[in-house]
């Protein structure tokens, strides 16, 4: 009797966490201890001119109240400050810090280096087309990829 095939979203799990703890383990040894692969989530949907806690919190599909506790982590580790919203000054925006954007840089050329261990893997067709894959899966089910995403050559 053969085993069943993963499902498409086991399969996708799973590659996002071994993504991310390829990611993490560099940026753990080289940034604040504290960091965990839950920050990721403040950093995925921080815009650059800044977000506030409950657009993250929204894109991220989590509580404001969790999302507020990992803002504060991160302000604490100096990544990310809050700053008075210059359209509505009675609310505040997350923006990065200049540790912070040292930190995305750093995690920027870390996932070129797992994407090129891929790429040496698969290939460039092979990856190419994955990503063309992904693109399409996440248009089949509503969800809007940003436009780089899209691009053959991203």
């Amino acid at each position: 009797m053969s085993t069943p095939p993963l499902s498409l979203l086991k399969l996708l799990t799973l590659a996002t966490r071994a993504v991310e703890s390829e990611l993490n383990d560099e940026l753990r040894a080289r940034l604040p201890g504290e960091l965990r692969p839950a920050h990721y989530a403040v950093f995925r949907y921080l815009e650059p001119s800044g977000s506030r806690v409950g657009e993250l919190a929204e894109a991220a599909r989590m509580t404001q109240q969790s999302m507020g506790e990992l803002v504060s982590q991160l302000e604490q580790a100096g990544l990310v400050r809050r700053q008075v919203d210059p359209r509505d000054r009675r609310a505040r925006l997350v923006v990065c810090t200049e540790a912070g954007r040292s930190a995305l840089g750093l995690a920027g050329e870390r996932i070129t280096r797992i994407e090129d261990r891929i790429r040496a893997d698969v290939g460039e067709a092979g990856v190419r087309e994955l990503r063309r894959l992904l693109v399409r899966v996440t248009a089949v089910l509503g969800g809007q990829p940003e436009p780089a995403a899209a691009s053959p050559d991203a």
